[in-house]
């Protein structure tokens, strides 16, 4: 069984996506995935919607919660950093860099 640390983990939409990819290969189906968050209730959340994926694909993956790193980090062969410093006003430089390229 691998083991994906998510550090910042308490993204509803960005984590949920990557959760149900990872988990559609087959060398991952049944992977740990240890959720790091320091905000609790979006941990929480986040990890009821993760663990609903897993029912739903009937995955034998295993869905872990921690606001601990290490406890996250401890055994993990892959991490995802998912971290956002700041709002999501970062964001607007993903698109509007790319579209002065392409003009």
């Amino acid at each position: 069984m691998k083991k994906f640390a998510f550090i910042g983990g308490g993204s509803f939409g960005f984590t949920r996506k990557l959760v149900k990819d990872i988990l559609t290969f087959p060398a991952f189906c049944d992977a740990e995935i240890a959720l790091m968050d320091i905000d609790k209730e979006r941990l929480a959340y986040i990890k009821e919607a993760c663990e609903k994926i897993v029912r739903a694909g009937k995955y034998p993956a295993k869905i872990t919660a921690t606001t601990d790193r290490v406890e996250a980090l401890k055994g993990a062969d892959g991490v995802l950093c998912t971290v956002l410093a700041g709002d999501v006003d970062v964001w607007k430089y993903d698109i509007t860099i790319p579209k002065k390229i392409r003009s």
